[in-house]
């Protein structure tokens, strides 16, 4: 067997990665751990770090190598706290394979990354109004105005797509869902056939219109056509557990029990505390990269919840100069 293990670059991540190499190589047998560049070729990629890194890191693999996410993330199927039992179930095989829809996007018929959880249309700068025209099946089905219009895989329902009023939809459901973000015409989300082409054209806007896939890439789509299809490439989850809607409802539970902000906080304030909550902790570049919002506004949302005492803010050893902001712990 082939293991590959990856980390973010972080201490925490990067200690357990090295505690996972040293159960490994201590282990007889006809067994192979891979690391760096040479960690996608195995069979079996475990990866360390939160949700963002490992979006990243499956936009990146050519093969759909079953992952095994390690951390505090909601895409994690292990904490981290008990790797000797982690490494020895994968060593032995006792692991079954989830497979997840992943969304396959493609601009005037040039394609981009592909996508876990959803594709965004959203303008380029802050959350302004955008207008758009929504296809499906070769069908049009409204021509809209509002914040933006989110095309989300079940994975992805549980992020963007719920925040902006979508339903939640369980993960081993065949069905794709689109968002409307503050709809001017009061359009209401629509769940399709997982086999459904999704267009979104003429979207125009005067801040400039973008299409963010996986919250990590931004791609200037004005006067184009977006065109969004299940991926025949699934993403491959390895699980150790057989509970599947218990998964998602316990995660979400932990999520939304957290805290809630006061009714007159500013919307950048709740919008950058969510994408903490969903994402795990990150720097501020990332945080204006993700949510594509000014700097001056997440620098006063980060202000706000930090005297609001919801969020910490913390340096690591590897980078004294670079604050690391997360959700504070109780």
């Amino acid at each position: 067997m082939r293991v590959g293990l990856l980390a973010a670059d972080e201490p925490r991540h990067r200690g357990k990665l090295e505690v996972a190499v040293s159960l490994l190589r201590k282990r007889r047998g006809d067994l192979a751990v891979k690391l760096g560049k040479d960690a996608a070729n195995a069979d079996v990629l475990l990866v360390f770090g939160p949700d963002h890194f490992l979006l990243d890191r499956l936009a990146l693999l050519r093969d759909s190598v079953p992952v095994l996410a390690v951390g505090d993330g909601f895409l994690a199927e292990s904490d981290g706290e008990d790797l000797e039992k982690v490494v020895g179930q994968v060593v032995r095989g006792e692991f079954w394979i989830e497979k997840r829809i992943r969304l396959e996007c493609s601009l005037d018929g040039e394609r981009l990354s592909p996508a876990l959880n959803e594709v965004t249309v959203c303008t380029s700068k802050g959350a302004g109004f955008l207008r758009y025209t929504l296809t499906v099946d070769g069908e049009m089905v409204w021509r809209d105005g509002g914040d933006g219009v989110v095309v989300a895989t079940p994975t992805g329902s549980t992020g963007y797509g719920l925040s902006a009023g979508g339903p939640v939809i369980v993960e081993n459901a065949r069905a794709l869902v689109v968002v409307p973000v503050c709809s001017a015409n009061h359009n209401r989300p629509l769940v399709l056939n997982e086999a459904s082409a999704v267009e979104i054209s003429e979207v125009n806007s005067t801040l400039g219109c973008d299409a963010v896939i996986d919250g990590r890439e931004r791609v200037p789509i004005k006067g184009h056509t977006l065109r969004v299809r299940q991926s025949d490439q699934p993403a491959q989850f390895v699980r150790f557990g057989k509970a599947q809607y218990l998964r998602i409802f316990g995660k979400l539970r932990e999520r939304s029990g957290a805290v809630v902000l006061p009714p007159a906080a500013p919307p950048s304030a709740k919008f950058v505390y969510k994408l903490l909550s969903f994402e795990g902790p990150m720097n501020q570049k990332e945080i204006i990269a993700e949510s594509g919002l000014p700097e001056r506004t997440v620098r006063n949302a980060l202000t706000y919840l930090v005297q609001q005492g919801v969020i910490t803010r913390y340096t690591t050893l590897r980078d004294t100069r670079r604050a690391i902001y997360g959700l504070k712990k109780e």
